[in-house]
């Protein structure tokens, strides 16, 4: 495959004509086309789709339900396709709650930082309010008070003390004296000032002075007050706590969410974070002012429901001589008020007023229909309380920066004053720096300008730092894409869509990522012409970082920009979908066949109106004063009957002036107000029209119902033609008859719809052709009648006929039907007539959406009746060229054209330069945007536009009219600093992350490097901390926040830079393979593919009878119900909700509206008008109580409507229980269902869903084995997912579940057969089995199309396990009876089966668990990964993965602080030459073998001196008999899988623990073999396995390997600390009281950055030393408690030489190479080798000889060594080996499984197994020294391996002898 292309075959998506496309990557490319040629079904439901959806799929399932992934699309098959970012214009979220400062996530991080760096300035005397010291306070009396002149201040320190209510102050005052306080300052009230001291402020008297203020901040709660004594008599106050002593209050302490408008912490309480209150418009109300009351200006009671209060208004009026035939306007205001305000009393002939109408309304808002009333009538104020900041009145007193930094950039009479705030103006603008609000609404321009000069209180630790950096980019990407003139505050919902995506454009400018594909969607939308060069820029900026670019776009400045241009038609819908062109835009130029061409070449142009419109005798609309946002009181004049375009930069007011102001006050004025109307001084000329029309770029209706023939309202028409046929009239047909939304002439099936809409989860949904209909919408009979019209005759037609008729061809058909012609017409006009009538509108392009709305409008229009002397409309349109090409925006000029010949007028916002250029008059605002704009620039036909020379506009028409012909810009040259940073390299610049030396390497992409080093050298640092890290982290900021919540990256490591890296995907070692439940189809989620396919193809039987079910009639089920519960009073219950989580108040709503007073959640009763919040993270199941009844043969009929009733409410389900029966939990209920029943014995049962087949759920489990297919005794649901934890202990191996046979699942689950077999069936066949029967299988056509995507799913799993090696598994294999080597290859093949290009794979490791034949499979797979342009980093020490790689880099020289540098870095030669590696040193100069020189000799096998076996069998083992030498090294190997842990771990060491434990005269029962002997002179087994170490920073290497209680004895020992009374307790970093209380003994503090990661910083109390002062001035020879944990291994081994127990423990840390790690460092810096070898320690302490007893005799230990290589360099495993060899040489045996060479190579014996894995494994295939094991011809991998090995060692020891 190439490398440098997306290779696409076959795309079929929408209409796509199975396009073949190769597409090339690191370009710009731009689709163009016609409206509806298939742009967007390529670029976005194709390519972004499958890049997204393959991306997303390599995070954890948990992970990937928050992430939206998408549907796979319609194509064969796509290849080279990098990870996938789309930028579009659609904006999610549309409330008001959203703004741009949430969009973007500024606000998250500004929230942040006022928590954090903010100050706090008193609401009421404007001081700076802190927290006071003795300390602080004695240096602020030396500022104001100390010595001037040589001269001390006197003065005297004081603390109020409050008289208690019961109490006198004489009584205080004696409790006072008798603690020594007998001097009063004042008595004030109930309030006594006690003197603490009296003395002069002298230096020398600092002490004095803080013993005394200490003194009274204590007995004074906190506060304390100093007076002077001498003339001035100043007194000042201070407080201790966040209080302002002057004005006495007090404040708390921030935290992030109190300047959050969206937490109920920060949100101000009456508003609730929206900055504005709703209520009621009383405009609205009464619209129209020119009617009386009579005539209805009390818009609210014209309704039919409402008009008792109308007459009772008119009645009451009338008496009261109020005029009701007076027009409003003409009332008196207090007429006016009686109206609104009423009475003030309740009675028959009282009048409560319109507000008390409204108030009774607001108690039923629980109601939609009120809702929706309230809604017509709602007005949004701002909020009294918080002044429209939306913030609580403290969170606004906080401010950030000083005087100077507020006065660059907001003048001090504009700065935020809350009404809370009592500072007169001087005050008030002498306040340092700026509040949150005065943040929010500086224009992005100005607020980036504070960031960068902000001065912020020293010092700033590392988190405020890094949210300053994260606002500063995020500000300047703003700027960038010309958006500096937007506010924080302003909500995303009034941004245009071209905003939102520029907006969503800074997101991906600010991941920095490369090999990424960027999916835009027209992102010139709402961009003047001046600013889409600007675009342009960014986009190439994205592009020559090393991505490719996908654009769909129709802008001529875009398109010659493009390095590729893919024009798609040659027509629209049906006609489109090919490829027309594909080339660069100068190919594009000379092209014949495309009409794209013929535009750019100006061969074909867009022309204005050929005679144009004189503008001279019109009427004119005139707004006079406009002033809404930022607009500058302008007055602007809008001729009617004419084609207006108001135009101008980007942010310069055009909506604001269009929207806010002329159209709502428009509205307003007719009669029909939308929204108030924007700030402006007159309105004129509204009498020449009769009414506005907006088209705006509000989304269509999305539901299949709609259809072009529906929006522009032709069906209607058509129907009643229908209706007038002579077969309708005879069959009583109406025109409802022939509605496919209503009515009983639609398809019951389909409901009209004509599919079958199969739901499928986690994949596409599936939209079948309804097989009752045949996709024709409605039944045979209504089918049967045709229609004809005049000159058709001979052509009959049916409803559903004529909906699949093109408007063209629909037009011809109605020719003499002119009602129908007259909607039709609108569709032609505007270029849809190739739409067919009944095509649904989501399938439909966003041009064609865009000008169906404009049809829509144009049909309302053509039905009204226009006389020649009525007003014309005033059609408002914005951006109306979205989504349109260069030949359907001529098709929409000439719809503008029709619309004023007809007597209208058309208003545009635009940028577009064909319609500014074909318009009779321009309105130009700007001359910028945001505060910059708002002028009227110019206004007048375009000619007299291109003389104003300060118009962007103007020189815009002015090169657009000279129309040169217009050609690709010149090849682009790059900067030589840019051309570094994107050349084909990951450059990470001076990492420092852990023990990392400021390293700066560079790892070639698209290749393989393996990074390797001794263990602690900061191998993982590099590839994970900062690799991984930086390119998963820059992706996930494309994501959502909400979405990040859920995949919280890893924090940002201590790097200065990392350029050109890619997303990146972690495969990472793990230790835990999960519990019984989690087996290879669970761990592969080919488990969740097959529980959807079960769920949907199944065929459900009955578990009892073994017969399959099928539907049972409502009459079967009453008769089952009059027989059975005859006599009985019983209740019918309807399912509404079963197992699903969630609120369900809306479902409450809805049954309190239907009448029904409670709801049953999860088993108990719940009102339904105070709906509780249920736990929205629990699955509920709800049931409708629908009727407590008493069967009885006289009431059969009422029943069995009830039982209809029941039925529909549970969409065919109902349950029946006794009434006063239990009904919690469902017991004695049964289900009847009339789609799912057994014939034979009756039974109903539930719908299938996926959750059945899961024996992790509750749904779905055997309800005796909870899922775990084991008898397990006393175990239940509570324990589930802890069976291993159960199983501990117990003696022998569990049963088989005697309910489920071992299959897990419940009956009913495992009844439902696909082809034959139940989900256990196919779950035990084995991979191989199962791809051969995939090959095999046949489906029908309904069938097929539902397993489509769920087959290809379950395929390619399938194969990706067979392509590591694992066919042999089972699907059931429960996941910790998998080998190491399989687990690893498993996740292998699920992170690699992505198959994505461009990403960088990071592996740790790989090699770990694998035979030297698995992993040689493994290395081919990953060369072939990075030959298909993939980067592959390996951190690695396996020989022959260094020696294949493409790129080394080798980091050392030692470990730990011994490490942290590049040795050397380049190709296998360079890393062999150089003299500093010790990796190099190693592969030139190989250990020979055996090291000592020679080995041990073994005696006769099954001679004494030997553990004997017999008949082992567990798992796959093969009834095997072996024999382990006693007193040797012994190492057992084999394939992955082949039963290594099984025999060592799972039956000769479970059976020896069981052995020694027991009685030695008392033999214990034997687990998975037939015999065990020889195990006599073994007195105890040890085992070393692959369980984590303490993964917190509590764990450390002293408290890990148990020598940390024995220095803390030490400690507790000496001198001083027994005459302080301390215990050993006392030097414990884990309990309280030794330890430092800031970090709680950690010596890091967590500060929680809530979205980002949190940050941990080094403690400043105790400055990272864990203890408090008090504990560390106990010292032991010299040193404290936190010196002693930061010495190295090799340190303490000297420092403790006197002491042979730790001397001891240290030595052996040695041995294994830790000598150089310190002893208090944190197990989670710890690599992976450090951790393997430090567990190794642990157990060798436990056996350490007694020395103390010289009557015992030699103990021997047996040690069980389960892959203790991991993580292990060549050189350490030279000293583990040296390791092994003493523990042997000891009298001790060792057993250890592995698969590195070196280690089988200096075994004594070796045992392997084989021949594979699997079934196919389990047997010995050769045993013996290494040599004879070696000579083995068949069956054994390892002889092979072990041979080559030796070869390949002589070679390289032959060479470096000769060099």
């Amino acid at each position: 495959m190439t490398k440098d292309i997306i290779r696409i075959r076959g795309a079929r998506q929408n209409n796509l004509k199975g396009l073949n496309l190769d597409l090339p990557l690191k370009k710009l490319i731009v689709i163009t086309g016609v409206s509806g040629s298939g742009k967007s079904s390529l670029a976005f439901d194709t390519i972004y789709a499958e890049g997204q959806r393959r991306y997303i799929e390599t995070f954890s399932p948990y992970a990937r339900q928050f992430l939206d992934r998408m549907d796979k699309p319609h194509a064969d098959r796509i290849e080279g396709i990098p990870p996938a970012i789309a930028i579009d214009q659609t904006n999610p979220v549309r409330t008001s709650r959203s703004t741009v400062g949430t969009m973007t996530e500024i606000n998250d991080h500004l929230k942040l930082l006022f928590a954090k760096a903010s100050v706090l300035y008193c609401s009421e005397c404007g001081d700076e309010v802190r927290r006071d010291s003795p300390e602080t306070i004695f240096l602020t009396l030396e500022e104001s008070l100390g010595e001037k002149i040589g001269i001390a201040s006197q003065i005297v320190i004081t603390f109020e003390v409050s008289v208690p209510k019961n109490f006198q102050s004489k009584e205080v005052e004696e409790f006072l004296a008798a603690q020594g306080y007998t001097r009063i300052h004042s008595r004030h009230g109930r309030k006594l000032e006690v003197i603490q001291d009296r003395l002069r402020l002298k230096k020398n008297a600092r002490s004095r002075v803080l013993e005394a203020l200490e003194a009274s901040l204590e007995r004074g709660y906190g506060k304390v007050i100093v007076r002077s004594l001498e003339e001035d008599g100043a007194s000042l106050k201070f407080s201790s706590a966040l209080h302002c002593p002057q004005c006495d209050i007090s404040y708390t302490d921030p935290v992030s969410s109190s300047f959050s408008f969206n937490s109920p912490v920060g949100a101000c309480e009456m508003c609730r974070g929206f900055g504005r209150t709703i209520g009621i418009d009383y405009s609205l109300v009464i619209p129209d002012e020119r009617k009386s009351i009579r005539d209805g200006a009390v818009k609210p009671f014209q309704t039919k429901s409402r008009r008792r209060f109308q007459a009772k208004l008119v009645r009451l009026a009338t008496a009261k001589g109020i005029p009701v035939d007076t027009p409003w306007s003409n009332l008196t205001e207090e007429q006016k008020t009686w109206v609104l305000e009423g009475e003030g009393l309740r009675g028959k002939d009282k009048w409560q007023g319109v507000k008390r109408f409204f108030a009774w309304l607001e108690r039923k808002s629980y109601r939609m229909p009120v809702r929706v009333l309230l809604s017509k009538y709602r007005s949004y104020d701002i909020c009294s309380a918080c002044d429209g900041a939306r913030l609580k009145p403290e969170s606004l007193l906080w401010r950030i920066g000083n005087v100077t930094d507020a006065e660059q950039v907001l003048i001090p009479s504009k700065r935020f004053k809350h009404s809370a705030q009592k500072l007169n103006t001087k005050k008030l603008t002498d306040l340092p720096g700026l509040a949150i609000h005065d943040v929010m609404m500086l224009p992005v321009a100005e607020l980036s300008h504070f960031f960068e000069i902000m001065h912020l209180p020293r010092p700033l630790d590392e988190a405020t730092e890094l949210l300053l950096k994260e606002i500063r980019s995020r500000l300047h990407y703003l700027k960038e894409v010309g958006l500096g003139y937007l506010t924080l505050d302003r909500q995303s919902r009034t941004l245009s869509g071209g905003e939102v995506q520029r907006i969503n454009l800074t997101t991906a400018l600010g991941t920095s990522l490369v090999n990424t594909l960027f999916v835009l969607d027209e992102p010139s939308i709402g961009l003047h012409s001046r600013d889409i060069e600007r675009v342009v820029g960014i986009l190439k900026r994205l592009r020559d970082a090393g991505n490719t670019l996908i654009v769909v776009e129709h802008d001529a400045q875009i398109m010659m920009a493009a390095d590729r241009i893919l024009d798609l038609g040659p027509g629209p819908g049906a006609a489109g979908g090919e490829v027309v062109f594909f080339g660069s835009p100068n190919h594009l130029l000379s092209s014949s066949d495309s009409v794209t061409a013929r535009y750019l070449r100006t061969e074909k142009c867009i022309e204005p109106s050929p005679s144009p419109r004189n503008v001279k005798r019109c009427d004119w609309l005139k707004v006079s004063g406009a002033a809404e946002h930022n607009l500058k009181n302008i007055d602007v004049k809008i001729p009617l009957n004419k084609f207006v375009c108001v135009t101008g930069v980007s942010g310069s007011g055009k909506s604001t002036l269009i929207h806010n102001v002329l159209f709502n006050a428009l509205t307003k004025l007719k009669g029909k107000p939308k929204d108030p109307a924007g700030l402006h001084k007159a309105l004129q000329g509204d009498e020449y029209l009769a009414d506005v029309i907006l088209v705006d770029q509000s989304p269509i209706g999305r539901t299949t119902r709609s259809n072009p023939a529906s929006f522009v309202g032709a069906l209607r028409a058509i129907r009643i033609l229908f209706s007038k046929e002579l077969l309708a009239k005879e069959r009583g047909y109406t025109a409802g008859t022939f509605s496919f939304n209503s009515g009983s002439g639609r398809c019951p099936g389909c409901s009209g719809t004509g599919f079958e809409h199969v739901e499928m989860q986690f994949l596409s949904d599936v939209y079948l052709r309804c097989g009752d209909c045949n996709g024709r919408r409605f039944r045979p009979e209504v089918l049967e009648v045709k229609l004809t019209t005049s000159g058709h005759e001979g052509k009959f037609k049916s409803i559903s006929d004529v909906l699949d008729m093109t408007v063209r061809e629909a037009m011809t058909f109605f020719c003499h039907a002119p009602e129908v012609l007259r909607v039709l017409r609108p569709l032609v006009v505007v270029g849809l007539e190739y739409l067919s009538l009944g095509q649904p509108v989501p399938t439909l392009s966003g041009g064609e959406a865009q000008r169906l709305k404009l049809a829509g409008s144009l049909a309302r229009v053509t039905t009204r009746r226009k006389n020649l002397e009525d007003n014309g409309l005033l059609f408002v349109l914005d951006e109306p060229t979205t989504g349109l090409h260069f030949s359907d925006v001529s098709r929409l000029l000439g719809a503008f054209d029709e619309l004023i010949n007809h007597g209208h007028s058309v208003l545009v916002i635009e940028h577009n330069l064909d319609v500014v250029n074909a318009a009779d008059w321009i309105i130009d605002l700007g001359p910028e945007g945001g505060e910059s704009g708002g002028y009227l620039i110019a206004s007048g036909p375009p000619k007299k536009i291109m003389e104003v020379s300060n118009s962007w506009t103007g020189q815009a028409l002015a090169n657009y009219r000279r129309k040169p012909e217009r050609r690709s810009t010149k090849k682009r040259t790059r900067s030589v600093a840019q051309k570094s940073r994107t050349a084909k390299a990951i450059q990470i610049v001076r990492g420092r992350e852990h023990n990392l030396k400021n390293v700066s390497l560079s790892i070639p992409r698209d290749c393989l490097t393996v990074i390797t080093g001794v263990s602690g050298s900061g191998k993982s640092t590099v590839a994970f901390d900062i690799l991984f890290a930086e390119g998963q982290r820059r992706y996930l900021e494309s994501l959502n926040a909400y979405a990040r919540q859920f995949v919280q990256p890893a924090s940002r490591a201590e790097v200065d830079a990392v350029f050109g890296v890619p997303p990146t995907i972690a495969i990472e070692q793990r230790s835990s393979r999960g519990g019984r439940k989690s087996t290879v189809a669970t761990l592969t989620e080919i488990y969740h593919f097959l529980r959807l396919l079960f769920a949907k193809l199944g065929t459900q039987h009955c578990p009892h009878c073994d017969v399959a079910i099928n539907a049972q009639s409502k009459e079967a089920i009453l008769a089952k119900v009059m027989t059975k519960y005859r006599g009985e009073h019983i209740k019918f219950w309807s399912p509404l909700v079963v197992g699903r989580k969630g609120y369900y108040t809306e479902l409450a709503s809805w049954a309190a509206s239907k009448g029904y007073e409670h709801l049953k959640v999860d088993g108990v009763l719940v009102p339904t008008e105070e709906w509780p919040r249920l736990d929205r993270f629990k699955e509920h199941d709800i049931d409708l109580p629908v009727c407590d009844v008493k069967i009885s043969p006289k009431s059969e009929s009422a029943i069995s409507e009830l039982l209809s009733q029941s039925l529909g409410y549970g969409k065919g389900i109902v349950k029946i229980s006794k009434s006063g029966g239990p009904d919690k939990k469902n017991n004695g209920e049964e289900i009847f269902s009339v789609q799912r029943s057994c014939p034979s014995c009756g039974r109903s049962f539930r719908a299938l869903d996926p959750r059945i087949f899961s024996y992790n759920s509750r749904h779905g489990w055997c309800q005796r084995c909870f899922g775990t297919g084991l008898e397990l005794p006393d175990f239940d649901h509570e324990q589930s997912g802890e069976e291993a934890c159960w199983l501990e202990g117990r003696e022998g191996e569990p049963g088989e579940c005697g309910a489920c046979h071992g299959q897990r699942l419940r009956a009913e689950a495992l009844a439902v057969y696909f082809q034959n077999l139940s989900i256990a069936d196919f779950s035990s066949l084995s991979v191989k089995e199962i791809l051969i029967w995939l090959k095999d299988l046949k489906l029908k056509d309904r069938d097929q199309q539902i397993a489509r995507d769920l087959l290809a799913e379950i395929s390619s799993r399938l194969n990706f396990l067979d392509m590591v090696g694992l066919s042999y598994l089972s699907l059931d294999r429960a996941a910790p009876t998998l080998s190491g080597g399989e687990a690893q290859r498993i996740r292998l093949a699920a992170q690699l089966g992505s198959n994505l290009r461009g990403v960088c794979y990071i592996l740790d490791e790989p090699s770990i668990g694998l035979h030297p034949r698995d992993n040689h499979l493994l290395l081919d797979m990953v060369q072939k990964l990075a030959a298909k342009g993939n980067t592959v980093v390996v951190v690695e020490h396996d020989e022959e993965t260094i020696r294949r790689a493409d790129h080394i880099i080798d980091l050392g020289p030692g470990p730990g602080a011994h490490g942290g540098e590049v040795v050397v870095a380049g190709s296998l030669s360079k890393v062999l030459k150089s003299r500093r590696s010790v990796t190099g040193r190693l592969l030139t100069e190989p250990l020979a073998h055996p090291m000592n020189g020679k080995r041990r000799i073994i005696s006769q096998v099954n001679g004494p001196g030997h553990l004997s076996i017999s008949r082992a069998s567990r798992h796959n083992l093969c009834d095997i008999n072996v024999d382990f030498p006693l007193g040797a090294l012994i190492c057992v190997t084999g394939v992955s899988g082949s039963g290594k842990s099984t025999l060592v771990r799972n039956v000769l060491y479970e059976n020896l623990v069981r052995l020694l434990m027991k009685n030695r005269n008392r033999r214990s029962k034997l687990v998975g073999c037939d015999n065990f002997e020889g195990w006599e002179p073994i007195t105890r087994v040890l085992e070393v396995d692959q369980t984590p170490i303490g993964k917190t920073p509590r764990s450390c290497p002293a408290t890990y390997v148990g020598i940390w209680n024995d220095v803390r004895r030490l400690f507790a020992q000496t001198l001083e600390a027994r005459m302080r009374g301390y215990s050993a307790g006392r030097f414990s970093f884990n309990i309280a009281g030794g330890r430092c209380d800031g970090c709680e003994g950690q010596g890091l503090r967590k500060i929680e950055m809530n979205f980002l990661p949190d940050v941990r910083v080094r403690c400043e109390r105790c400055n990272s030393a864990r203890f408090n002062s008090e504990t560390l001035e106990v010292k032991y020879k010299g040193k404290n408690i936190a010196e002693i944990l930061a010495m190295s291994v090799d340190e303490a081994t000297v420092f403790f030489s006197t002491h042979p127990k730790l001397e001891h423990t240290l030595k052996l840390l040695q041995h294994v190479g830790l000598g150089y790690l310190p002893l208090g460092q944190q197990s989670p810096t710890l690599s992976g080798g450090e951790a393997q070898r430090l567990k190794l320690v642990t157990e060798l302490t436990k056996a350490r000889p007694r020395i103390d007893k010289t009557n015992v005799g030699p103990r021997h230990t047996l040690y069980v060594l389960d892959e203790p290589t991991i993580g292990l360099h060549m050189a350490d495993v030279e000293k583990l080996i040296h390791v092994l060899h003493q523990l042997v040489d000891a009298g001790n045996t060792v057993i250890t499984i592995e698969h590195n060479l070196d280690i089988i190579a200096e075994a004594d014996w070796l045992i392997d197994m084989g021949p594979d894995g699997g079934d196919a494994g389990g047997r010995i295939v050769a045993q013996g020294p290494p040599k004879k094991v070696m000579r083995r011809k068949r069956g054994s991998h390892t002889a092979k391996a072990l041979a080559e090995f030796f070869r390949t060692r002589s070679s390289y020891r032959r060479e470096n002898s000769l060099v």
